[in-house]
């Protein structure tokens, strides 16, 4: 037994031997006592006599002891150097973490060591031993081993903007979470601090990004427990969250959405603060659909604070209110419609959310054209930049909102094709959807097994519509409106003509559609 214990220390040192030693770049820990300084673990002495002076020390506490790593690494190992003078069983059972990450191997035993290496096996920048008992800890030298990074481990960092919180005290401005000043100590001015409270922080990245991972740096002078039950949470939608007994130094959370808005929000009541929160992933560039339509005049159920609804369409599609890009109605059920220069097939609509506050009111809503649904939103969350299918015919868009509350919009931008009001007499239009619910065509002129696109047309010439459609392969229907249950493919409308096989007569529920030619009649 003891052979294969000296066994297996032998190869764990042989295989941090093999790895680079690493190095460290500032430290810091709960407290100081007898002058035990955090830089005396990295200091290169080894020696395990206090008296030498080579030794950290903090109160009698359930502390920590904290250092930087120069770089981003994968540390495999960590080798820590006990006291030896005296007190050496103090140093009996602590954790290693490395960026919030637990090591594979923690330590409590009623002996004590003199050196000991630990596996690690995690991706990060920070090392953070801490004290499970209420002790003074104690390390003579801490040395990782592993290799470094090239670049980043969690991609591109994004910049953060426009941040806000639920309340300041103390002096801790929302800003300080994004001021790329990372010191974990509330002396420097580095953290943030709200009221006591269920508070919150939020900033925005500079355009709609896939946020991948989000990384939080707690405070450390104190206070470190305050900061272990939040949610994050990224245009309203919940992403990450962080339940525990315990806090940490630095921590990365994963992510993986699509939005703008990143809100770290306290489920408990205390103040929240954040020293600094770091977003990484990558920009999203957002497709232009072919075919902008242009919106020539527009009104709104009612303007306040100047939110006129010119707005909405003026090409400034900046979330912030403040830079007089958005509209804003009174609070109530309220509406925003706008007019296009003419009839068209409206395939898509994107909506633009304002940003800087506020972005929850615009969550529950419904798209129309000249009345006709196409779309419609309801979320707990909010979006920042949105693009619904449409695929209605119509002049007129309208957004209603579905709940009390001011309707904003940012920019409304419409995408199709103009459907011209004068065909060529007899030309195919398109192939159209149809629903018993709300039907394109209620008129039947005929159902016959000798229906063809000639007989139909005619039919429809003495109704005096200006269209017909031709359906099921053998149906004949008059009309003058079509397109409200959204356009289909070409290759719907394939059922050949009961009367003709050459010539298509529509689909399943799918009407093949014809501008009336009076003069073949």
């Amino acid at each position: 037994m003891l052979l294969r214990i000296v066994a297996i220390f032998l190869l764990v040192n042989i295989a941090a031997s093999a790895n680079t030693q690493l190095k460290f770049a500032a430290c810091y820990q709960s407290s100081t006592a007898a002058g035990g300084v955090c830089e005396r673990a990295f200091d290169g002495r080894t020696n395990q006599n206090y008296g030498a002076g080579s030794c950290t020390h903090t109160n009698a506490e359930k502390g920590f002891w904290q250092a930087a790593i120069k770089g981003f690494a994968r540390v495999r190992f960590v080798r820590i150097y006990n006291r030896l003078d005296c007190c050496s069983d103090r140093l009996n059972s602590f954790s290693i973490f490395l960026d919030g990450q637990e090591c594979e191997q923690s330590y409590s035993s009623r002996k004590s060591f003199s050196v000991k290496t630990f596996r690690c096996n995690k991706v990060g920048q920070m090392l953070v031993i801490k004290n499970r008992i209420n002790t003074p800890l104690t390390v003579c030298e801490v040395q990782i081993f592993g290799n470094y990074l090239s670049g980043n481990p969690y991609g591109a960092r994004l910049p953060m903007l426009q941040c806000q919180q639920s309340s300041t005290a103390a002096g801790g401005v929302c800003s300080r979470a994004i001021d790329n000043n990372d010191h974990q100590l509330y002396g420097h001015k580095s953290c943030t601090h709200t009221k006591n409270e269920k508070g919150w922080w939020q900033a925005r990245t500079k355009s709609l990004s896939h946020i991948r991972t989000v990384r939080i740096f707690n405070r450390m002078d104190c206070c470190s427990e305050r900061l272990n039950n939040f949610v994050i949470m990224v245009d309203g939608h919940e992403c990450a969250s962080y339940k525990s007994n315990s806090f940490f130094s630095i921590r990365a959370f994963k992510c993986n959405r699509i939005g703008q808005v990143v809100t770290v929000k306290n489920r408990k009541t205390s103040p929240l603060t954040l020293c600094e929160v770091q977003v990484y992933g990558k920009e999203v560039k957002l497709r232009t659909p072919k075919n902008r339509l242009p919106l020539v005049s527009c009104s709104q159920s009612s303007t306040a604070v100047k939110g006129v609804c010119q707005r909405a369409f003026d090409g400034n599609t900046s979330p912030n209110w403040h830079l007089n890009s958005c509209t804003h109605t009174k609070s109530e059920l309220g509406w925003w419609q706008a007019t296009l220069k003419e009839r068209s097939l409206v395939r898509k609509i994107r909506i633009y959310n304002r940003l800087d506050c506020c972005s929850e009111r615009l969550n529950d809503f419904s798209i129309t054209v000249d009345g006709q649904e196409c779309a419609s939103f309801k979320s707990s969350g909010f979006f920042s930049v949105k693009t619904f299918q449409c695929n209605k015919v119509g002049q007129q868009i309208r957004i209603n909102n579905r709940k009390r509350s001011p309707l904003t919009l940012c920019e409304v931008q419409v995408f199709g094709e103009k459907k011209k009001s004068t065909i060529k007499a007899g030309h195919f239009v398109g192939c159209f959807f149809e629903s018993n619910h709300w039907p394109d065509f209620a008129s039947l002129a005929s159902t016959s097994n000798d229906m063809n696109r000639q007989k139909c047309n005619c039919l429809c010439s003495k109704r005096g519509t200006s269209v017909f459609a031709l359906r099921e392969g053998n149906q004949c229907r008059c009309g003058d409106n079509y397109g409200n249950n959204g356009e289909a493919e070409r290759s719907d409308c394939r059922l050949p003509c009961a009367g003709d096989s050459n010539q298509i007569c529509g689909g399943r529920m799918i009407n093949a559609v014809f501008e009336v030619d009076k003069n073949h009649c």
